[in-house]
């Protein structure tokens, strides 16, 4: 199934006295990157969280936020070094002394010093918390990959409405392609007897200019190419999860193609056929940035 990459989940799973809660976001990404916010005491677990991400998400950029409410860990505590507390005690008296200030060193900022105060979670207590955690973060994933598998069903609708909608206006382009040459060769003859006063024209000469030209001017080969990656087009957005770069790549080719079939052709109205494909080509582009 086709997934955007633009979605939100949530989940949360009981504790002692409280719950752990998971808010999951993603938005486009060309890679997969994660930025955790995570309670201090269990900080150590974000390459766990990552990895089950990982496991679910392959593409976009994702955010995610738990909070505990709740007893999570049994015997954490805060630790002081008062060794490192003592030094930067002994040095601030120090330079105190050397400026000439008179206010007092307080507890408050001795503590926010680096060094002076470190969490200690417990022995064994994060390997016991980290089941609940992940819980918790599965189910905002579930949660999540319904929401990006929602979106990106409506992506994929829509993407199918444009790529039948230039199967279309390309139908068109080759119902009149003859039509470029035939009126090329009538404006062509025209122009000749004018220039040359209604006398006899040589026809060997003129269909051989109309021969160059109508060279010049065939699109049969890139009309088959665009049916190509049309069809390919349509097995991609049916076909697996990760679609978003494919898709990209193929509208670059389909690009190519009927830029191609702009230049070559001089028949006004596929022109104004060849400039609608090119705007249904530049939106499948923009929406395919959303796919993962």
């Amino acid at each position: 199934m086709v997934r955007s990459m633009t979605g939100f989940g949530r989940g949360s799973v009981k504790v002692k006295s409280g719950k752990i809660a998971v808010e999951i976001k993603t938005i486009n990404h060309k890679f997969f990157d994660v930025a955790c916010r995570l309670p201090t005491n269990i900080a150590a677990l974000e390459e766990k969280i990552k990895e089950v991400i990982q496991k679910r998400i392959m593409r976009g950029k994702v955010s995610i936020s738990l909070t505990c409410d709740g007893k999570l860990l049994k015997d954490e505590r805060f630790v002081i070094n008062r060794d490192v507390a003592k030094n930067y005690h002994d040095e601030l008296l120090r330079l105190k002394k050397y400026l000439g200030l008179a206010a007092d060193i307080t507890i408050k900022e001795l503590v926010a010093l680096p060094g002076v105060l470190s969490y200690d979670p417990g022995d064994g207590n994060l390997s016991r918390a980290w089941p609940k955690v992940k819980s918790a973060v599965e189910r905002a994933l579930t949660s999540l990959v319904a929401d990006r598998a929602k979106e990106g069903k409506a992506l994929a609708l829509e993407l199918s409405v444009r790529s039948r909608k230039i199967v279309k206006l390309l139908a068109f382009i080759r119902s009149r392609a003859h039509l470029n040459i035939d009126e090329y060769k009538r404006r062509f003859e025209s122009r000749v007897r004018a220039l040359t006063g209604g006398r006899d024209i040589d026809m060997g000469r003129l269909e051989m200019e109309v021969a160059i030209f109508a060279k010049n001017c065939d699109i049969s080969e890139e009309i088959t190419r665009l049916k190509n990656h049309l069809e390919n087009f349509g097995k991609t957005i049916s076909g697996g999860e990760e679609v978003g770069k494919k898709l990209d790549f193929i509208a670059q080719e389909l690009h190519r193609e009927i830029n191609t079939i702009g230049s070559k052709a001089s028949d006004f109205k596929i022109s104004k056929n060849v400039i609608e494909i090119k705007s249904e080509i530049e939106k499948i582009r923009e929406q395919a940035k959303n796919l993962e």
